[in-house]
């Protein structure tokens, strides 16, 4: 418990973080985590509008590219999606309403779609709107993902409309990123962690750096985990990406959140350090 409780003020003192710009306190950083930098408060810019607006209509500015993947490269590598267990403040708000969608997925129904292998395709998406939406669209006719993004809607359209509602200006995607971000608020409240398993681009650029990472989370060596390993599942049930932890070997869908270090009672799972 001691673990997640650090876990939880290190996303804690991060969100506070990323709103220092309400001090004047802004910076020319990418932040390693989804967050928009059009909220009123935002501290850093969102990687993602830095990577369209390097390769808008058919331009390619490749410092402005490379600095974001540069950033997001650093972090990859020394604990691959790390920042999305530690870090992210939309990470924080999925660990909130993860409470309720595991509450929904005991309903006998709603378990068995969890149980469809359909799921497991289902992750690549965030790598389609990643290549597609965020890089080939824009490059081709302007159009950015950024515009209609649930988590821009979250932290930067709805704070300004609370705070500078004469000021506001919708964009043409108001209504529909309106209503995108509703069916955002149904994903995560239904599905643990919906956001980060399925449409996340920034969960896309982070995921294969899991692979590579110096830190990662891993069961112990295959002989004893055989041997010793009673096959509790508490592991797996707790994991709140939905992977098969005791299978797994640098999971591209693990957040490094440590639940599965914290419950298993043979303490066979841990971090590594290459």
């Amino acid at each position: 418990m001691r673990f997640q409780l650090k876990r939880l003020i290190s996303q804690i003192l991060l969100f506070f973080s990323a709103n220092l710009g309400a001090l004047g306190f802004r910076t020319g950083f990418c932040y390693p985590f989804f967050y928009c930098n059009s909220c009123p408060a935002a501290t850093s810019a969102c990687p993602l509008r830095a990577i369209e607006q390097s390769v808008y209509k058919g331009s390619f500015y490749w410092k402005l590219f490379l600095f974001p993947i540069i950033i997001l490269g650093f972090f990859g590598v020394t604990s691959g999606r790390g920042v999305c267990g530690w870090a992210c403040p939309i990470g924080l708000l999925q660990r909130l309403t993860g409470k309720v969608a595991r509450r929904i997925k005991k309903n006998p129904k709603l378990k068995k779609i969890g149980q469809l292998k359909i799921e497991q395709y289902l992750r690549y998406i965030k790598y389609l709107i990643l290549v597609i939406l965020v890089i080939f669209t824009t490059y081709i006719i302007g159009f950015m993902f950024t515009d209609i993004c649930p988590i821009g809607f979250l932290t930067g359209t709805i704070p300004t409309l609370l705070l500078y509602p004469s000021k506001f200006v919708p964009n043409p995607f108001f209504w529909v990123a309106l209503t995108i971000f509703i069916l955002f608020l149904i994903l995560i409240l239904s599905i643990e962690r919906g956001w980060c398993r399925y449409f996340c681009p920034i969960g896309a650029i982070l995921a294969p750096f899991n692979k590579i990472s110096m830190l990662y989370v891993s069961t112990v060596n295959k002989n004893v985990l055989d041997k010793e390993c009673i096959h509790c599942n508490a592991c797996v049930n707790v994991c709140p990406m939905g992977i098969d932890v005791i299978n797994m070997n640098r999971d591209p869908e693990c957040i490094l959140c440590g639940k599965c270090i914290n419950v298993c009672p043979k303490n066979l799972i841990k971090f590594e350090r290459v």
